[in-house]
């Protein structure tokens, strides 16, 4: 007995042992089943459509019946959470062929998955909600846009800053010119002034040179005349 239970426990050891390692073989890997009628796969979400009605919807409703809800656009992309779960996706409304479409994002909280009572692998995604809200909702910016738009705006401030020292330093330039003209422009008054006066000291010294001249030959004359007079005498 005691040796039957020996080997009993031997049996479960090793067995134990066998599905541990196995275990540890698969690592974190897994065999796994999808079940298509429950579950489908994240890139199905890229490119579906997302309607929105204020009804209440069930599980699943006939074929068509997405003809009475408003088409809101398509689902360009989805935010991974670090834990690997949906946080929002992200949806593609307004304009036409793309052109001047915008982004939104929904909570996938948001989202009802409504299969077709038809065909049970198909299904709609629906969200309560009144379309004319999406007009108002905000517009979603990727990070990476949003990183641009910041170094953007750093660019421009930049920019702005040395196009403000430039004009300055044009400026300081232009008045240091004004400056430079206005002292030769002085500059050469004042020589203007200084060759009349010298020409007017001029003038008048030889005009009393000549002055002096005639006094003095009007003096000879003068003296010749008396000595002539005094001869004849």
């Amino acid at each position: 007995m005691k040796r039957l239970m020996t080997t009993s426990a031997a049996i479960i050891a090793l067995g134990t042992a066998s599905m541990v390692s196995a275990q540890d073989a698969s690592g974190p890997f897994e065999a796994y089943e999808m079940d298509p009628m429950t579950e489908f796969f994240a890139s199905d979400l890229i490119g579906s459509r997302i309607y929105a009605t204020e009804s209440d919807v069930g599980e699943s409703v006939a074929s068509g019946a997405e003809t009475e809800w408003d088409d809101l656009g398509e689902i360009n992309d989805m935010v991974i959470s670090p834990d690997g779960s949906v946080e929002v996706v992200i949806l593609g409304v307004g304009g036409f062929l793309g052109i001047g479409e915008r982004d939104v994002a929904v909570s996938m909280d948001e989202l009802q998955i409504v299969r077709n009572q038809d065909d049970m692998s198909d299904y709609y995604l629906v969200i309560n909600a009144n379309p004319d809200a999406v007009e108002n909702a905000p517009e979603f910016t990727r990070a990476d846009e949003q990183m641009e738009a910041g170094g953007t705006m750093d660019n421009g401030s930049a920019t702005g800053t040395g196009d403000a020292a430039m004009q300055d330093a044009s400026q300081s330039m232009d008045q240091a010119g004004d400056n430079m003209e206005n002292a030769a422009d002085q500059a050469g008054q004042s020589m203007e002034n200084a060759a009349d006066a010298t020409a007017q000291q001029a003038e008048e010294t030889a005009n009393e040179a000549e002055n002096m001249a005639e006094d003095a030959a009007d003096q000879a004359e003068q003296a010749t005349d008396e000595a002539t007079e005094n001869t004849g005498n």
